[in-house]
């Protein structure tokens, strides 16, 4: 036999925005190497996973049986010598450097959450299918979905206020450091800031891990018919977060999950993001992203020739907003092309009609 283990992270395992990185990262491994995939566990996990992916409390029992004999474990090093920002091609190079392809039998360990969510590009529709079979997250959703207006923009608001997020000291600055609590003020100026340029035509939809003074003023303001619904998962939040057309995002990996299983953009706290030279970056610090090979490197080298007006100011996925500005205006341009896209009058499929002006003809396009 052939098994994959995706490894929990820690003893217990952490929240399901962190996990999400070796889960896929196992998902990616097992469908290269022809391997069972088995783990991450949340029989451990103290927010109680197992309920949403319907597993046994033991699960926990065969991840460390499995790892406890003889296995080859992937790690960061190997990913790093593979060249490879896919974890899928990481994965096929260092198992033709070992040979595991014509052994039959072999316990393969993946972990982590090194490589990032470029790594893990792939698996997003493996990550969406796991959500959306999680317990009662397809009522859930349509519980939700089912009182927006369609001719409005969703916007989702994950505002993270609890668990190990620590507040900013006055004159502290918050760049690079994850895990930082957002003042509500923030929220709020961002909020208003997309009703100021879009009016009526957006609506608003707040996520968190538990209420609280700035929760429930932003949903006064912006939200008043919602309703704490107790019966809604970190599943489903996630998937409803994911569907948005845009995401106001917490310093989180949740907020991240969203945005990465997303096609859509986001807003970022400004004042977190690291800067250097006039271009902002999320993980540019860290070791890896300093070399010229990057991907922070490689791209810096793009944004470095963008120039203000180009085509980029509209484009990109995610927009930095500190307490006062504007909402930007490319992000302005792109909700409003999102807004005439949603409107079904214009969609075939919905009944929708079309001017024959759309199409062009081989003769007038060589005229």
């Amino acid at each position: 036999m052939r098994y994959v283990v995706a490894r929990r992270l820690g003893k217990r395992g952490e929240g399901l925005g962190n996990e999400i990185l070796p889960w896929a990262k196992g998902m990616i491994a097992s469908e290269v190497l022809d391997a069972t995939l088995i783990g991450p566990s949340w029989g451990l996990n103290k927010r109680k996973y197992h309920r949403n992916f319907q597993t046994s409390r033991l699960d926990f029992l065969l991840e460390d049986a499995l790892v406890r004999l003889p296995h080859n474990r992937f790690t960061e090093r190997d990913y790093i010598e593979s060249g490879e920002v896919d974890f899928g091609a990481a994965i096929e190079w260092w198992a033709a450097k070992h040979g595991l392809l014509r052994k039959k039998h072999f316990i393969v360990t993946v972990d982590g959450m090194y490589g990032g969510y470029a790594s893990i590009h792939n698996a997003r529709p493996f990550l969406w299918a796991k959500l959306l079979n999680s317990r009662n997250a397809i009522s859930n959703v349509y519980r939700i979905a089912s009182t927006l207006d369609r001719r409005k923009l969703f916007v989702a608001v994950h505002m993270r206020v609890g668990g190990d997020f620590v507040k900013v000291s006055e004159g502290e600055s918050a760049r690079g450091r994850f895990n930082v609590f957002i003042p509500g003020e923030w929220y709020l100026h961002t909020c208003q800031a997309l009703v100021n340029e879009l009016g009526d035509s957006v609506q608003f939809h707040f996520f968190t891990d538990r209420g609280g003074p700035e929760f429930d003023e932003a949903v006064r303001r912006f939200n008043p018919g919602q309703l704490r619904d107790p019966g809604l998962t970190e599943c489903s939040d996630l998937v409803l977060m994911a569907q948005a057309d845009l995401r106001i995002c917490s310093i989180s990996s949740y907020s991240l999950v969203a945005s990465f299983l997303s096609s859509g953009p986001y807003i970022w706290y400004e004042p977190q993001l690291s800067l250097v030279n006039g271009l902002y970056s999320l993980w540019g610090m860290e070791e890896r992203q300093l070399h010229t090979d990057s991907s922070t490197q490689i791209s810096r080298a793009l944004m470095e020739k963008a120039k203000l007006g180009s085509h980029w100011e509209s484009e990109l996925r995610g927009y930095p907003m500190a307490t006062g500005d504007i909402v930007p205006p490319g992000l302005v341009t792109q909700l409003r092309r999102m807004l005439l896209m949603n409107d079904r009058r214009t969609n075939l499929l919905e009944f929708g009609c079309l001017p024959t002006w759309i199409r062009r003809d081989g003769e007038s396009k060589s005229a």
